[in-house]
């Protein structure tokens, strides 16, 4: 198995790839392992000091949480409550949005006609206001959509259909507030389509023959791979050992990675928490592969959560790189996993 240490965040052309470790952003070629410094962020004092080990990584969350590569081959990278525009050819990285106060960094990105969205997340206790954002090919940003005050918690994920003729919303997290919504591409029509219930849930998704497929996110309650049909039908496809956060794709496969996260909970004892959530089931991550084809599942690799807490030092968790549609493997970086901690795998399918 290939590894090397740090986060693989995209893979490029000609088995190259943007690679992240100890605040700082690489060229790295795949094959040798030789990196090329691009940029570092802007972090100084104690932080800067600590980040050289990995055990602060995880504790002060020093790595990026969502990223997205732009047509013109730069990123956009969220981290430390900030957007960040990494320009590969001048390298230089500059923030371009503050996260609001009280948010964190946003789930995910998802560039369309030159635009990239996202929405607020964050625990969002008093229900306030929601914002969809886009940041333009002049690198403005501004709100394009605004869930009202108490409708909604935080923005999980969006992507678009396979015709790219509307957007899929995935939002967070309790109950009524949990579920799937469709938006026009200019915002202007923003529909629930499936809300209310946990099995609603979702952070991972992908359009499936006019439908959408998708894994559910709840820590107290079981979890499946589900599928909405075109129709509106809907069908679990399989259980899967607990909740599911991140996801990626390869030429034949859909791929999601479990979690291994704690029972829900408040206050400084939660902190050291280490019980499972009901809808947790093992102390594994599982990498599942879902083929394109006919929608078989398989289980592809199982990496064990290490003996840390589970909040302080983040929960067990994959997390797949960009840019892998069309890899017969797929790079991913384990997180509070046993072993490949901090590192960038591939595995075969």
């Amino acid at each position: 198995m290939i590894s090397f240490n740090g986060t693989l965040l995209w893979k490029n052309e000609k088995d190259r790839g943007l690679l992240f470790r100890n605040l700082s952003f690489f060229d790295i070629n795949l094959d040798t392992g030789k990196t090329d410094y691009i940029a570092r962020l802007p972090v100084k004092g104690w932080k800067s000091f600590l980040c050289k080990f990995r055990i602060a990584n995880r504790l002060l969350r020093l790595e990026p949480r969502s990223f997205v590569r732009l047509q013109n081959g730069n990123y956009l990278i969220s981290v430390l409550h900030k957007v960040w525009l990494l320009d590969v050819t001048e390298k230089e990285l500059k923030p371009v949005f503050e996260s609001r106060e009280k948010f964190s960094d946003n789930l995910n990105f998802i560039e369309y006609d030159g635009n990239v969205f996202w929405g607020d997340y964050g625990i969002n206790v008093i229900h306030e206001p929601i914002n969809i954002y886009r940041m333009d090919k002049d690198g403005k940003v501004d709100i394009v959509y605004t869930f009202p005050q108490g409708n909604v918690i935080h923005v999980h994920n969006i992507f678009l259909n396979e015709t790219r003729s509307h957007f899929w919303v995935l939002m967070g997290d309790n109950e009524a507030k949990a579920g799937i919504y469709k938006a026009s591409l200019d915002w202007k029509d923003v529909t629930p389509i499936k809300v209310g219930k946990q099995c609603y849930r979702s952070v991972v998704g992908f359009p499936y023959n006019g439908g959408l497929l998708y894994a559910t996110d709840s820590v107290d309650f079981d979890n499946d791979l589900r599928l909405i049909e075109k129709d509106g039908s809907e069908k679990v496809l399989a259980p899967i050992n607990g909740s599911c956060i991140y996801g990626g794709e390869t030429k034949d496969y859909f791929l999601f990675s479990t979690t291994v996260e704690p029972r829900a909970g408040a206050g400084f004892k939660h902190i050291f928490e280490n019980r499972l959530g009901g809808g947790i089931k093992s102390w594994n991550v599982h990498i599942i592969a879902v083929a394109k084809n006919d929608l078989s599942i398989k289980v592809v690799k199982k990496l064990r959560k290490d003996w840390l807490p589970m909040v302080l030092f983040q929960y067990g968790r994959v997390r797949f790189a960009g840019g892998q549609r069309d890899l017969d493997a797929v790079w991913c970086s384990p997180v509070a996993c046993k072993k490949y901690d901090g590192k960038t795998i591939k595995i075969k399918l």
